[in-house]
């Protein structure tokens, strides 16, 4: 099937759906005390969060995840279809509760400590997400995340490498990060901060910064590769190249959410036809859209946001 440029691509997102608690302190927070601060819960979860910002950019979206039988699961659901995300892949299970994810974070926005309670994802097997991929259009771009088992993206990257088709892969975390590394020859676009990089390649972490990292992950073919660092310049490597992005400049409020929407907006671009240096800059706005929202979807971030966000397309590249 042929695709118009910037035409807005179907997409099928393989992973996390949560329900999100995040807490930020007033003032500078003091270890192991009670510190004053403001609470929120909301759905999220890596998967979610891109489902929702694509279906917000205009593409049509799937998200194949697993919820509990429970109100946290029913609440999940409802935000999704609200979103306007296809639900029809969403399995429940009948043992293990619906995903939550704990953040605390100081009173600028940055995480202190995240915990993830989410061993419901173990339950998304390969014949649990099968259905999704015998019935996917033919140009569908496929999205995992490493909240699934190893053997479960194993078998959605092999699925993808038989029908021809484009997979990009978040790493999530530190912890599960690795479980992408045997599968890297065979995913079109990868995703990872400094650390979970760092840890994909059995080094420490300040034993390389983003653009080695970045350069060290990518292969002749595949991966493109994308490594951030905080506030630092990120890096893309691509088909050999290698080129440094400062983020945009933002009023950051919470940095919770930032890396899923630089993944949606840069997705977003690669799926409207534009080139892994392109497609960064629609991430990059997403990413600095979202770091000024409390929240890790904001109510601003569409299409039109992105373009005035980037003046179009602006050039963020660093030498």
């Amino acid at each position: 099937m042929t695709k118009r440029i910037g035409e807005r691509g179907p997409i099928t997102i393989f992973g996390g759906a949560t329900i999100d608690h995040v807490a930020a302190t007033n003032d500078t927070p003091v270890m192991a005390a009670s510190n004053p601060g403001t609470a929120r819960t909301t759905p999220g979860g890596v998967a979610f969060n891109i489902a929702v910002i694509l279906a917000r950019l205009g593409h049509p979206v799937r998200l194949v995840t697993r919820v509990g039988a429970d109100a946290a699961g029913d609440t999940v659901v409802a935000a999704m279809r609200n979103a306007g995300v296809g639900t029809g892949h969403v399995s429940v299970s009948t043992d293990a509760a619906t995903a939550t994810y704990l953040a605390a974070l100081d009173d600028t926005g940055g995480l202190i400590i995240g915990i993830a309670g989410m061993g419901i994802f173990n339950e998304m097997t390969p014949a649990v997400v099968a259905p999704a991929t015998t019935n996917a259009p033919e140009d569908d771009f496929w999205v995992v995340d490493a909240n699934l088992p190893e053997e479960t993206l194993d078998f959605l990257v092999g699925q993808a490498r038989s029908s021809g088709r484009r997979i990009a892969a978040l790493a999530v975390s530190p912890a599960k990060c690795v479980r992408l590394s045997p599968l890297l020859d065979d995913i079109t676009l990868l995703f990872v901060n400094r650390r979970e990089a760092a840890a994909m390649l059995g080094i420490g972490f300040d034993e390389a910064g983003a653009p080695d990292l970045a350069r060290r992950l990518s292969g002749p073919v595949h991966p493109d590769v994308v490594v951030t660092d905080a506030g630092a310049p990120l890096a893309v490597a691509h088909a050999g190249e290698l080129r440094s992005f400062l983020p945009l400049r933002a009023d950051i409020r919470s940095v919770n959410g930032a890396g899923d929407a630089l993944a949606a907006g840069t997705i977003h671009g690669l799926s409207i036809g534009r080139g892994p240096f392109e497609a960064i800059l629609p991430g990059l706005a997403a990413a600095a859209i979202t770091m000024e929202h409390d929240g890790t979807i904001p109510p601003a971030l569409n299409a039109d946001a992105l373009a005035a966000r980037t003046g179009g397309g602006a050039h963020t590249e660093t030498s």
